[in-house]
């Protein structure tokens, strides 16, 4: 599985609809393929979220983080990510793609994005509020096993 030519070809996609059956085929190779390389599926990652940042089609726009979603929760990769972009981008995010972003933000397991997700926790809408504690749940937890595995190993 070449997941590196996969995404050029979702880049290079013009027709919203075609992008997002390309993007599912992905999440698919992501969800179920084994042996994957976890440096390339990183790199695939960093060039789908600024993509997703600037897709205009909502449903197209929500399949790129879903498949960026996929990634994180199947593959060792979310700590090799950079996403600084996506949490500079939260403000400008639609309800349903803020709920895709909180989540990759907890996958990260990185403390530093800890105040943003806190910000979230108070905002007035219950569900913002919950997908934001639970993000800093999920960091809390990564921080915590993280520790835990360097003690032990």
């Amino acid at each position: 599985m070449d997941i590196l030519k996969q995404v050029e070809e979702i880049l290079r996609e013009q027709d919203p609809q075609e992008k997002e059956y390309l993007l599912e085929a992905l999440n698919q190779v992501l969800e179920y393929h084994r042996g994957l390389n976890d440096a390339e599926i990183v790199e695939a990652v960093q060039l789908l979220l600024p993509a997703a940042l600037q897709e205009d089609d909502k449903r197209a726009r929500e399949a790129f983080f879903d498949a960026m979603n996929t990634a994180a929760i199947h593959h060792d990769i979310e700590r090799h990510v950079d996403w600084d972009i996506l949490a500079s981008s939260l403000s400008s995010l639609a309800k349903g793609d803020l709920e895709y972003a909180l989540d990759l933000l907890g996958f990260s397991g990185q403390i530093r994005y800890l105040p943003i997700l806190n910000e979230y926790t108070h905002d007035a809408d219950p569900e913002i509020r919950e997908w934001a504690e639970d993000a800093i749940k999920e960091v809390e937890y990564r921080v915590a096993h993280a520790s835990s595995a360097r003690k032990v190993g």
